[in-house]
């Protein structure tokens, strides 16, 4: 908070695009990122910076800055992004790693990341799938330990491939095939 004799402190982002060299005509420069407004770029070409109203920027998930005249093929240019904190970064494809995701939790065996619409949650893998895409396999018991039940429907074609070694009750509520 700011008083007097003391001024508020604020943190930036920096993004940068690393010197390129232009080819002839060029007038856009793809940036990997979604940039707020032309405010928050620092654009230089030949090491001039460039007036804000020389160029625009474009994009919904990553921008580009589209100037108002082509480059020439010798020009060199450079882009350095400065974010303000509060401000929406989106991060480069490939960077967001498990412990950046909400929930923050690593999944364990049998969970998969799902999404309800508005939250991300790990859900569980059900035991026995309900194989509908072509393609898709599923590894079945080797061992039944304990008591089961399996139920199945009638109107899908259901399997096991053994053996199966059994030593506990094991109900199969319907037809079912074993090779």
């Amino acid at each position: 908070m700011a008083y007097l004799g003391r001024v508020e402190l604020k943190a930036s982002d920096i993004r940068e695009i690393a010197p390129g060299t232009a080819s002839g005509g060029q007038t856009d420069i793809s940036l990997g990122w979604l940039a707020p407004n032309v405010q928050s770029l620092i654009v230089t070409i030949n090491g001039v910076k460039q007036e804000t109203n020389s160029y625009t920027i474009t994009g919904t998930g990553t921008s580009t800055v589209v100037l108002g005249v082509g480059m020439a093929a010798s020009d060199t240019y450079q882009v350095i992004g400065i974010n303000d904190v509060g401000t929406t970064i989106t991060p480069a494809d490939g960077t967001v790693t498990l412990a950046r995701l909400s929930p923050s939790t690593s999944g364990a065996s049998g969970k998969y990341l799902t999404n309800d619409g508005a939250d991300l949650s790990w859900g569980t893998v059900a035991s026995v799938p309900d194989l509908t895409t072509e393609g898709d396999l599923y590894k079945n018991y080797t061992s039944i330990t304990s008591d089961l039940t399996t139920p199945v429907d009638s109107d899908s074609n259901q399997g096991l491939i053994g053996p199966i070694t059994i030593t506990a009750d094991w109900t199969v509520a319907g037809d079912v095939t074993i090779w």
